[in-house]
């Protein structure tokens, strides 16, 4: 998936890290519910069934937290791909957050639906417009798109971050002082990118806007000192530069916390 790794570096950060040369490399598949009061948001939706039946945890998760998928008010999209969207229908393809409203990038949703653009991609992506046009017809009505950072709810923006997908956007939380930023797919293995941040997946609808578009958030990110948490990260953390790349640094509710690449 990332074919920077296929080489002399890409080896010995995967042996560094206690892989195997060539991978694979386990990496999480994240959704999160944000509460306040007795709202529910979740964000991203996870695969569903669409990669197996291993995935699709979406449900027992939200149940451990008491909200059954029918109190979740609004899902964010950060953006259609199906290992975000495909947890939004159930095995037999009908909506699975009966109440919700769907929040997408209008620049995500006009791609997805593009019958043109689904006829000049590789055969490979036919699942993922296949599951967003699903998702789009299962949540009919109640589909809102929006552009650029609009507003989620108060103190809770999107954050344009282009180049994974056309619409591919984040989500910067803010209460008072603290700061959340969970950034979508801008890294899809720590221990490969955070050193390369050059190294693209073969998923990046436009490669070198995602690389542009890491390193600025990663820069943005390590200057202003955010919190960030993501769709492929396995915790939470702060990010700090070195040299051409950047070291993650783990945060946890002690505060204590270790860097790493």
């Amino acid at each position: 998936m990332i074919p920077g790794a296929d080489s002399e570096a890409g080896r010995a950060l995967l042996t560094g890290a206690g892989l195997p040369p060539g991978g694979p490399s386990p990496e999480p598949v994240n959704a999160f519910l944000i509460r306040r009061g007795a709202r529910n948001w979740l964000l991203d939706a996870g695969c569903g069934t669409v990669f197996g039946p291993d995935f699709g945890q979406i449900s027992a998760a939200l149940a451990a937290e008491r909200v059954t998928p029918d109190q979740i008010e609004t899902v964010w999209l950060t953006h259609l791909h199906a290992d975000h969207a495909g947890g939004l229908l159930t095995a037999e393809g009908r909506a699975r957050f009966t109440g919700a409203e769907l929040l997408v990038q209008e620049r995500e949703a006009a791609f997805w639906s593009d019958e043109g653009a689904r006829s000049r991609a590789p055969a490979a992506m036919a699942v993922f417009f296949d599951t967003a046009q699903a998702v789009l017809a299962a949540y009919a009505g109640r589909v809102r798109r929006v552009s650029g950072g609009a507003e989620l709810a108060p103190g809770v923006s999107f954050l344009p971050l282009p180049g994974h997908t056309p619409g591919h956007a984040g989500v910067l939380i803010e209460d008072g002082p603290e700061r959340l930023l969970i950034w979508g797919d801008i890294l899809h293995s720590r221990v490969l990118q955070m050193p390369h941040p050059d190294w693209t997946v073969i998923w990046d609808a436009d490669p070198a806007e995602a690389i542009a578009t890491r390193r600025r958030i990663l820069d943005r990110a390590a200057a202003e000192g955010l919190d960030v948490a993501g769709m492929h990260l396995a915790t939470r953390g702060r990010i700090t530069r070195d040299g051409s790349g950047y070291l993650w640094d783990v945060r946890d509710p002690t505060g204590s916390g270790g860097a790493s690449r």
